[in-house]
């Protein structure tokens, strides 16, 4: 890869990151006066270097929306007296927003259920996050219950991206396959304290022997949230001492753009929601597989 290319590169990946990190401030996945993560923690996560994650954060807070002290982390500055995150009734007409439809799940529902269908399940976390803060910190009534099912792609399988574009490199899936048992141990945690806090809940992952295409989420067996990956090719800085950068093929899963459907919609609408439903349900019981507990 020539070196304006990797210019070309990085330069969009600053335009991505600090876009997807608006869009996590605007939904309330990091609240107002929350921290966010440490910088070389967003860093590892999204797979640019920590000079990428400092430049968007000088970015947003030159745009108002970060604090940034030295030695005290970026803080989430608050919004303007009666603006409250962005709710789902707010987003119906455009991009939807996976923050404020998990909210409405856990309002909507005395029984909450979440199947999801990933990569490694990272936006996941955020949210689920979100929601154990709202109900064991700020008291918010809880459901009843909370059941997940995660399917996500087997471990021991080549996958057709993320993965470093010299095919005898290993340290691009190494990489994936760190991030995602990760996500999941975070969602035990997250589903485990949620229990602590009387909620009834069940957390099932399978396995599939296949590189998604797509990532969907189906909420309460009723709304469903459905989006493409797009592989691209570009540079993954990898968190070591040295932040190396190695040329990959990669899909930036947290970017990727969801599109609403609902068991309630008009008859296209339904009709899709109910294809996708079942294709999960199908999924899950023919081609998932049991994994060991993560560690």
């Amino acid at each position: 890869m020539s070196s304006s290319a990797r210019a070309d590169g990085a330069g969009r990946r600053f335009l991505q990151v600090a876009e997807l990190l608006r869009d996590r401030i605007k939904d309330g996945t990091y609240p107002a006066d929350s921290l966010l993560p440490p910088q070389r923690e967003l860093a590892a996560g999204l797979g640019v270097s920590r000079d990428t994650i400092q430049r968007v954060l000088r970015q947003l807070s030159d745009e108002g929306l970060l604090d940034i002290r030295q030695g005290s982390g970026s803080r989430v500055r608050g919004g303007p007296p009666g603006a409250p995150p962005e709710t789902a009734a707010h987003v119906e007409a455009g991009r939807p927003a996976l923050g404020a439809w998990i909210d409405r799940a856990f309002q909507e529902e005395a029984e909450v259920s979440l199947d999801v269908f990933s990569l490694t399940s990272e936006t996941l976390v955020g949210h689920l996050t979100r929601q154990a803060e709202r109900i064991i910190v700020e008291q918010k009534t809880p459901p009843r219950a909370l059941r997940v099912r995660m399917l996500l792609p087997a471990e021991d399988e080549p996958l057709a991206y993320p993965r470093a574009q010299d095919p005898d490199d290993p340290r691009i899936h190494e990489r994936w396959r760190m991030m995602a048992r990760r996500y999941v141990r975070e969602t035990r945690e997250l589903v485990a304290r949620l229990g602590d806090a009387g909620v009834d809940t069940d957390l099932q992952v399978r396995r599939v022997r296949l590189t998604p295409t797509f990532k969907l989420y189906v909420l309460n067996g009723k709304h469903m949230l459905y989006g493409m990956y797009k592989p691209e090719r570009t540079v993954i800085t990898l968190d070591d001492e040295e932040e190396t950068q190695v040329e990959a093929v990669d899909v930036l899963g947290a970017f990727s753009k969801l599109h609403s459907f609902h068991a309630s919609g008009d008859e296209r609408d339904a009709a899709f929601f109910e294809e996708k439903r079942d294709w999960f349900q199908s999924t899950w019981d023919v081609l998932g597989s049991t994994a060991r507990r993560e560690k």
